[in-house]
């Protein structure tokens, strides 16, 4: 059996190697444990500075020092959120997070992490079987996100295509 340091340095190596994200559940089947002892070992390496952030699908190390990442304002219905986030993963960018201003609570922030359309589908397969609310809903559509990708240019082309769909929030 594993210590719980020898345990954490397993889980931050499979994070980084990973090129998707990996659940508390497979942690806990591959190290005997518990799903609670996964997160709580997720939460020291996060306290301890590691770039380890969490998605809907499970836990994902992300590097800031190797991607450009950029903030893109966005406006669109609830219809229009699959265009969106697909638009995004198809040139190239992934989608961190959804961040909106809420009148009471200030920034709320949502992790995403998508990568690619496979992981859009689930999330879309989430939202539409769940009957969830998009965060974007408390604000008439306006959100931001941060997206990653490889370059300035990438970034600029990905703007691009969201405003031919008019999905970029610009000002009037």
């Amino acid at each position: 059996m594993l210590s719980g340091v020898e345990r954490r340095t397993q889980i931050k190596e499979q994070l980084l190697a990973a090129n998707k994200a990996l659940s508390a559940n497979y942690f806990a089947g591959q190290f005997k444990v518990s799903r609670q002892t996964i997160v709580g070992d997720i939460a020291l390496l996060r306290a301890s500075g590691e770039g380890i952030t969490a998605a809907f699908n499970g836990y994902l190390y992300r590097d800031d020092r190797t991607i450009f990442t950029g903030k893109i304002a966005c406006k669109h219905s609830p219809a229009q959120t699959e265009t969106e986030l697909r638009l995004i993963v198809a040139n190239g960018g992934q989608v961190l997070d959804v961040t909106v201003a809420h009148e009471l609570y200030g920034e709320l922030t949502g992790q995403l992490n998508l990568t690619n359309n496979q992981e859009v589908t689930r999330f879309m397969h989430n939202y539409r079987t769940k009957q969830a609310h998009l965060l974007s809903e408390l604000t008439a559509g306006v959100h931001l996100h941060t997206l990653a990708c490889a370059d300035a240019t990438q970034f600029n082309l990905i703007k691009e295509k969201l405003q031919a769909a008019g999905i970029l929030f610009t000002a009037n």
